[in-house]
Protein backbone atom coordinates (compact mmCIF):
# COMPACT_ATOMS: atom_id res chain seq x y z
CA UNK A 1 0.00 0.00 0.00
CA UNK A 2 1.50 3.41 -0.69
CA UNK A 3 1.87 6.19 1.41
CA UNK A 4 0.10 10.04 1.13
CA UNK A 5 2.45 12.67 1.03
CA UNK A 6 0.55 15.97 0.55
CA UNK A 7 2.81 19.46 -0.06
CA UNK A 8 2.03 23.10 0.85
CA UNK A 9 3.62 26.28 -0.71
CA UNK A 10 3.55 29.57 0.93
CA UNK A 11 5.25 31.60 -1.43
CA UNK A 12 6.50 35.41 -1.22
CA UNK A 13 4.76 36.80 -4.07
CA UNK A 14 2.34 35.44 -6.61
CA UNK A 15 4.30 35.01 -9.86
CA UNK A 16 6.86 33.07 -8.07
CA UNK A 17 3.82 30.41 -7.94
CA UNK A 18 3.47 29.06 -10.63
CA UNK A 19 6.77 27.84 -11.49
CA UNK A 20 7.57 27.12 -7.98
CA UNK A 21 4.51 24.94 -6.88
CA UNK A 22 5.17 22.75 -10.15
CA UNK A 23 8.91 22.48 -9.58
CA UNK A 24 8.21 21.68 -5.81
CA UNK A 25 5.85 18.62 -6.77
CA UNK A 26 8.48 17.06 -9.63
CA UNK A 27 11.76 17.19 -7.40
CA UNK A 28 9.77 15.70 -4.44
CA UNK A 29 8.84 12.89 -6.69
CA UNK A 30 12.31 12.62 -8.12
CA UNK A 31 13.74 12.17 -4.75
CA UNK A 32 11.23 9.55 -3.85
CA UNK A 33 11.44 7.60 -6.80
CA UNK A 34 15.51 7.64 -6.44
CA UNK A 35 15.23 6.69 -2.21
CA UNK A 36 11.68 6.21 -0.98
CA UNK A 37 11.54 2.86 1.17
CA UNK A 38 8.27 2.07 -0.39
CA UNK A 39 5.51 3.62 -2.72
CA UNK A 40 4.26 7.15 -2.22
CA UNK A 41 1.38 9.23 -3.62
CA UNK A 42 2.19 12.31 -3.58
CA UNK A 43 -0.36 15.07 -3.62
CA UNK A 44 0.15 18.36 -6.15
CA UNK A 45 1.42 21.02 -4.41
CA UNK A 46 -1.05 23.23 -2.48
CA UNK A 47 0.00 27.16 -2.43
CA UNK A 48 -1.51 29.46 0.59
CA UNK A 49 -3.40 32.87 -0.19
CA UNK A 50 -1.22 34.14 2.32
CA UNK A 51 2.23 36.27 1.47
CA UNK A 52 4.78 34.93 3.42
CA UNK A 53 5.94 38.45 4.10
CA UNK A 54 2.08 39.21 5.03
CA UNK A 55 1.40 39.74 8.86
CA UNK A 56 -1.09 37.28 9.19
CA UNK A 57 1.62 34.38 7.80
CA UNK A 58 2.07 32.63 11.14
CA UNK A 59 -1.15 31.65 11.51
CA UNK A 60 -1.97 31.02 7.65
CA UNK A 61 0.92 28.89 7.94
CA UNK A 62 0.12 27.24 10.87
CA UNK A 63 -3.32 26.18 9.26
CA UNK A 64 -1.63 25.18 5.96
CA UNK A 65 0.94 23.08 8.39
CA UNK A 66 -2.37 21.22 9.54
CA UNK A 67 -2.95 19.85 5.58
CA UNK A 68 0.28 19.10 5.01
CA UNK A 69 3.43 16.33 4.75
CA UNK A 70 5.59 19.02 3.98
CA UNK A 71 5.97 22.97 4.36
CA UNK A 72 7.80 24.94 2.18
CA UNK A 73 8.56 28.99 2.98
CA UNK A 74 9.61 30.74 -0.01
CA UNK A 75 11.53 34.35 0.63
CA UNK A 76 13.85 36.14 -1.97
CA UNK A 77 17.34 36.36 -0.43
CA UNK A 78 16.80 39.42 0.97
CA UNK A 79 13.90 38.19 2.86
CA UNK A 80 15.39 35.08 4.08
CA UNK A 81 15.50 36.08 7.75
CA UNK A 82 11.59 36.32 7.88
CA UNK A 83 11.19 32.14 6.32
CA UNK A 84 13.96 31.05 8.89
CA UNK A 85 12.28 32.32 11.65
CA UNK A 86 8.34 31.30 10.26
CA UNK A 87 10.12 28.08 9.91
CA UNK A 88 11.61 27.67 14.02
CA UNK A 89 7.77 29.31 15.00
CA UNK A 90 6.24 26.45 12.94
CA UNK A 91 8.58 23.71 14.47
CA UNK A 92 8.09 24.61 17.51
CA UNK A 93 4.94 24.52 17.23
CA UNK A 94 4.39 20.97 15.62
CA UNK A 95 6.34 19.29 18.35
CA UNK A 96 2.99 19.74 19.88
CA UNK A 97 0.78 18.79 17.27
CA UNK A 98 0.81 16.37 13.86
CA UNK A 99 2.57 19.21 11.74
CA UNK A 100 4.01 19.20 8.55
CA UNK A 101 7.76 19.74 8.60
CA UNK A 102 8.67 23.36 7.21
CA UNK A 103 11.42 23.74 4.64
CA UNK A 104 12.97 27.16 4.02
CA UNK A 105 12.71 27.57 -0.06
CA UNK A 106 15.58 30.37 -0.89
CA UNK A 107 16.79 31.01 -4.16
CA UNK A 108 20.04 33.23 -4.54
CA UNK A 109 19.13 37.22 -5.68
CA UNK A 110 15.04 35.46 -6.39
CA UNK A 111 12.92 33.13 -8.05
CA UNK A 112 14.37 33.92 -11.77
CA UNK A 113 17.57 32.85 -11.11
CA UNK A 114 16.27 29.50 -10.81
CA UNK A 115 13.91 30.31 -13.58
CA UNK A 116 17.07 30.81 -15.96
CA UNK A 117 18.97 28.27 -15.05
CA UNK A 118 18.69 26.19 -17.92
CA UNK A 119 18.51 27.82 -21.15
CA UNK A 120 17.16 24.89 -23.58
CA UNK A 121 14.12 24.52 -21.47
CA UNK A 122 13.18 28.30 -21.68
CA UNK A 123 13.72 27.83 -25.26
CA UNK A 124 11.19 25.03 -24.93
CA UNK A 125 8.85 26.84 -22.68
CA UNK A 126 8.52 30.38 -23.68
CA UNK A 127 6.84 30.62 -26.97
CA UNK A 128 8.29 33.12 -28.71
CA UNK A 129 11.32 33.73 -26.83
CA UNK A 130 14.22 35.82 -27.70
CA UNK A 131 17.64 34.44 -25.87
CA UNK A 132 20.05 36.78 -28.00
CA UNK A 133 21.18 38.65 -24.92
CA UNK A 134 20.97 35.46 -22.35
CA UNK A 135 23.77 36.41 -20.70
CA UNK A 136 25.25 33.45 -18.64
CA UNK A 137 27.53 30.63 -19.72
CA UNK A 138 27.39 28.75 -17.18
CA UNK A 139 24.46 27.77 -14.73
CA UNK A 140 26.20 28.95 -12.03
CA UNK A 141 25.90 32.35 -13.43
CA UNK A 142 22.77 33.07 -12.28
CA UNK A 143 24.02 33.14 -8.72
CA UNK A 144 26.38 35.47 -9.27
CA UNK A 145 25.97 38.89 -7.66
CA UNK A 146 24.27 41.47 -10.20
CA UNK A 147 22.62 43.81 -7.39
CA UNK A 148 21.42 46.56 -9.89
CA UNK A 149 18.18 46.26 -12.03
CA UNK A 150 20.40 47.83 -14.81
CA UNK A 151 22.76 45.40 -14.82
CA UNK A 152 22.36 43.03 -18.07
CA UNK A 153 22.71 39.96 -15.93
CA UNK A 154 20.39 41.36 -13.17
CA UNK A 155 18.11 38.09 -13.03
CA UNK A 156 14.28 39.38 -12.96
CA UNK A 157 15.75 42.01 -16.10
CA UNK A 158 16.59 38.92 -17.94
CA UNK A 159 13.19 37.17 -17.49
CA UNK A 160 11.02 40.07 -18.46
CA UNK A 161 12.88 40.70 -21.70
CA UNK A 162 12.51 36.96 -22.56
CA UNK A 163 9.08 36.47 -21.45
CA UNK A 164 7.51 39.54 -20.21
CA UNK A 165 6.21 40.98 -16.63
CA UNK A 166 3.95 40.22 -14.29
CA UNK A 167 1.68 36.89 -13.91
CA UNK A 168 -1.34 35.46 -15.12
CA UNK A 169 -2.21 33.97 -17.88
CA UNK A 170 0.09 32.85 -20.97
CA UNK A 171 2.97 34.00 -18.74
CA UNK A 172 1.72 31.54 -15.91
CA UNK A 173 1.63 28.69 -18.46
CA UNK A 174 5.13 29.28 -19.49
CA UNK A 175 6.43 29.42 -16.42
CA UNK A 176 4.50 25.93 -15.06
CA UNK A 177 5.83 24.41 -18.35
CA UNK A 178 9.35 25.55 -17.37
CA UNK A 179 9.29 23.88 -14.37
CA UNK A 180 8.33 21.02 -15.64
CA UNK A 181 11.39 20.93 -18.51
CA UNK A 182 13.91 22.66 -16.45
CA UNK A 183 16.76 20.02 -15.81
CA UNK A 184 17.14 18.85 -12.19
CA UNK A 185 20.45 18.30 -12.56
CA UNK A 186 21.38 21.77 -14.06
CA UNK A 187 19.81 23.53 -11.19
CA UNK A 188 21.50 20.93 -8.86
CA UNK A 189 24.54 22.80 -9.79
CA UNK A 190 23.86 25.76 -8.06
CA UNK A 191 24.31 26.11 -4.29
CA UNK A 192 20.82 27.62 -3.13
CA UNK A 193 19.34 24.90 -5.06
CA UNK A 194 21.86 22.36 -3.50
CA UNK A 195 20.79 23.94 0.08
CA UNK A 196 17.10 23.46 -0.54
CA UNK A 197 17.12 19.69 -1.90
CA UNK A 198 19.28 18.91 1.32
CA UNK A 199 16.97 20.27 3.23
CA UNK A 200 14.04 18.96 1.57
CA UNK A 201 15.40 15.32 1.28
CA UNK A 202 16.20 15.54 5.52
CA UNK A 203 12.35 16.43 5.68
CA UNK A 204 11.56 13.72 3.85
CA UNK A 205 13.35 11.52 6.17
CA UNK A 206 12.35 13.18 9.47
CA UNK A 207 8.54 11.89 8.17
CA UNK A 208 10.12 8.43 7.25
CA UNK A 209 9.99 8.75 3.65
CA UNK A 210 13.60 7.80 2.74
Amino acid sequence: MSRWLSLGLMAEGVSDEPFLRTLITRQVEDLLLAKATGPVDVQPCEVSVVRITAAGAAEAARELAVEHTLLFLHSDEKERAKADALAAEVRSWARESRAAEPVVLVPVRMTESWMLADRQAIAVAVGGADLTAYPYQQPADVEKAHNSPDHPAYAKRVWQAIAGKGHGGALDDSMELLAQHIDLDILGRLPSYQRWLADTEHALKSKGFL
